[in-house]
């Protein structure tokens, strides 16, 4: 249906001898969908979107695409006295539209770093309920970890169990961010999961007895690549205490 209008408009104009571009002859939304997509993939091919014509110029200042712009040419812990004000204000804007790496970023570092701990967990929550992978790694964890509440514990597990077969993706960025700053706050308490089994036919790996052959969940055994998926037997919560485990050793003691 798009291109159909943009045939239409193209021949328009052809028809009154003007001269137009594919380009111009886009709708406004689909040059903002376009623009969006470089953006949430790479900064430098956004710049050179931008500079290309006026109409991509002026539909990459549409909200969207600062909710979708990409943070990897930016420092995972930015200090303060390096950002130039055209960085600081195109931070900001993305903030403001809902960037999710930008509240995933700020939550770590005022969850782990600035001990800004409330702040820190609405920021990771509002990008982990949002659909961002690494916050809903790192929020999963923290309730997996706290004793104090059982709902919320429950809730931990399930988000992990979301994430299924990019955990170990998650595990390795997360991992890359931790160490790229200087953690205050530590998370060092795992084998929590183990009184919410109450699986009989649950096979716990490295929490209990050592089996003869171990089984696997058939997520969990593609999250971390393993071969043996015959016997779908290990539960949620052994699956994300495990993880637990590698998460709190990722904080240096």
């Amino acid at each position: 249906m798009a291109s159909l209008r943009v045939k239409k408009k193209i021949n328009k104009l052809h028809g009154n001898n003007s001269s137009i571009s594919i380009v111009e002859a886009l709708p406004n939304d689909l040059l903002v969908q376009i623009v969006g997509r470089v953006a949430s993939r790479s900064m430098a091919d956004l710049y050179k979107v931008k500079l290309s014509c006026k109409e991509f110029l002026n539909a990459s200042e549409d909200g969207y695409v600062y909710q979708r712009a990409s943070m990897d040419n930016f420092a995972l812990v930015p200090l303060p006295w390096f950002k130039r004000e055209k960085e600081i204000l195109f931070l900001r804007r993305c903030r403001e539209r809902g960037n999710l790496e930008i509240f995933y970023r700020e939550g770590m570092v005022q969850y782990f770093k600035t001990l800004m701990l409330n702040l820190g967990l609405e920021n990771l929550k509002k990008a982990a309920l949002e659909g961002h992978h690494e916050a809903k790694y790192v929020y999963s964890m923290i309730l997996m970890a706290n004793r104090e509440d059982e709902e919320e514990r429950k809730l931990g597990f399930d988000l992990f169990a979301e994430l299924k077969n990019s955990v170990a993706s998650c595990r390795k960025r997360v991992k890359s961010f931790v160490q790229s700053m200087w953690v205050k706050n530590r998370v060092i308490v795992p084998n929590q999961g183990l009184d919410l089994c109450h699986s009989s036919s649950c096979q716990r790996n490295g929490t209990e007895k050592k089996k003869k052959k171990k089984k696997y969940s058939t997520w969990y055994a593609a999250a971390y690549k393993i071969d043996d998926e015959d016997d779908c037997t290990l539960c949620k919560y052994c699956a994300g205490n495990y993880e637990l485990g590698l998460f709190c050793n990722m904080f240096p003691v």
